[in-house]
């Protein structure tokens, strides 16, 4: 029997709003890898310029140097190296 308007009802409804998610389901995914991928190249580059590392060589040097273990002429010579490249 039908109902009032269009469609019969709450079975019309259910179908809806299951097309609905099938039809985003695919494009959450999609999203979702592409995102995923974006993240994980992002991580890689970061890492591999060295970006979380940078600053480590020149504090040991500075430790070894406040320490006493390398002289002035060293601490430059060793510092200049670091910075340039």
């Amino acid at each position: 029997m039908m109902g009032f308007g269009f469609g019969d009802g709450i079975s019309s409804l259910l179908w809806s709003f299951a097309m609905l998610f099938s039809m985003l389901l695919p494009v959450l995914i999609i999203v979702g890898v592409v995102y995923l991928g974006l993240s994980l190249f992002e991580r890689r580059k970061k890492v591999s310029v060295g970006e979380y590392d940078a600053p480590a060589p020149l504090l040991v040097l500075k430790k070894r140097y406040a320490s006493g273990e390398i002289s002035k002429e060293d601490f430059s010579s060793m510092k200049e190296d670091l910075l340039r490249g």
